[in-house]
Order: C-alpha cells, then structure tokens, then sequence
C-alpha cells in the first residue's frame, strides 16, 4: 500500500511546486521611481523597494514596464498585479486597493531662471503654458483643482527639455521627477526655480480592488518593516532622492 501511495505524494508535490506562480508587478515608466533601462533590467528607487519587499516575502517577481496610462488601466482589470507608483487622489480612490506609500514627494511649480527668475505661484498661473505629464496626477492637480487647462506629454523628460527651450513657461511635476529628468536631459538644475508646492503627498503600491486582502497585507508589513528598520531610507539615499521636510 505505502509503494502505491509513493508516486501519488510525488505528482502531488510536483504539482505544489509548479503552481507556484511570480507576483507580477505592473510598473509606470516614472523616472525615478521607475526607470526603464537600455540593457538589464529596470531600476528605479521603488523597484528597488519592491524588490527587495519580495526578497524578504520569499516571492519571485515579474515586472512588466509600461506607460502610465497604461499601467493605470491594467491594474484596475487585473486582480492578480501589483501597480507602482500611483498617486492616492479622490479621483482614483474608488478605483484601486490602495495597500501601502513607499515614497512620499511634492507635487510643485517650477520654472527656468532666465524666463521667470522669481518663484511662481498659483496665482501666476492663468496665463501662463504649463507642462505636465499626460495622465499624470499633475494634470488632474490643474485640472480638478485649478481648472487650468496643460500642455501634456508623453514623457517628463520632454517636459524639461520644453522648458529649457522656452516652449513652455512653467512645469508642473513631483519635485524628484523634475530633477531627474533635468539631469536625464543634461540640463542644468541650477536654472530650476523651484515656486508654490501645489500638495505634498504620497505615492503607493496598488491594486486592483479584487485582489487579495490577505496577499496585500503582507506586502504592507514588509514594507512597514522596512520603513521601520531603515532600509527605505538606505534606498532613497542613492537615488539622491529629496523628501519633503
């Protein structure tokens, strides 16, 4: 009997070990946060903080880079992914399972010096063209809040180019966005001018509201663990990443 149940225990175990799937995790292309890279895999600091989340969580991890609209979409439809870096906001609360921040950033009006020397507030505004990423939480800022109508492009780096060129007066963006994408386009920092924080928040690991609630707890205590024992900290650092005071 025990030599007949023998091969039943191995299919079983061979069938334990092959279910065993990678968390996928869907990741906006946002420089520095995410970071698609010509050779090798992504980077950015909140990949790293995922990855390393699923080190501890003893999860294997695939990432699938896309566009921020994109990646928005997918995460609504899929139940079983993970999306980086979205921006908790009333527009989108009722869309997602909001399960942790990892990062937090202001949300910031920027100008170049040799156009507009002096900070430029809200009230500067109005009459002025302003650059955003399309999609972005940027945009909505603008939009829902301001009801200021932006330029929208597909990229932040574009942004940065625009503004050195003078195509575009002002940029509304995360202040860690801006200056990396200034840096990205060999532009210097030293010509931003930084004006009026538009809203100091933070941005979050999400899901779709049909995924699991005992999966993302987990992923929320790890995470909580490392905010805790130092290592977000440790990986904000080398990305010269500034949080808000």
């Amino acid at each position: 009997m025990r030599a007949l149940c023998l091969p039943f225990f191995a299919l079983l175990l061979l069938l334990v070990n092959t279910s065993a799937q990678a968390i996928v995790l869907v990741a906006a292309e946002l420089p520095p946060y995410v970071i698609r890279s010509s050779h090798g895999k992504p980077s950015g600091v909140a990949i790293e903080i995922m990855e390393e989340a699923a080190r501890r969580l003893k999860e294997p991890l695939t990432i699938e880079l896309m566009p921020l609209a994109r990646a928005l979409t997918q995460a609504i439809h899929r139940k079983d992914v993970l999306l980086i870096p979205p921006v908790r906001s009333t527009q989108r609360e009722h869309l997602y399972y909001w399960v942790t921040p990892i990062l937090d950033d202001d949300f910031v009006i920027v100008s170049d010096r040799r156009f507009y020397p002096a900070p430029l507030k809200v009230t500067d505004l109005p009459p002025l063209q302003i650059g955003t990423l399309r999609y972005s939480f940027s945009q909505h800022l603008l939009r829902q809040r301001l009801k200021l109508e932006s330029d929208t492009v597909a990229t932040e780096k574009l942004n940065a180019q625009k503004l050195h060129r003078g195509r575009i007066d002002a940029w509304v963006a995360a202040w860690n966005a801006i200056l990396y994408n200034q840096r990205l386009g060999d532009l210097p920092t030293d010509r931003l001018v930084r004006g009026e924080t538009l809203m100091s928040t933070q941005l979050y690991v999400a899901a779709s509201k049909e995924f699991p609630f005992t999966e993302g707890r987990r992923w929320q205590a790890v995470i909580d663990e490392m905010r805790h024992d130092g290592t977000l900290a440790r990986i904000i650092r080398q990305y010269n990443y500034q949080a808000p005071e």
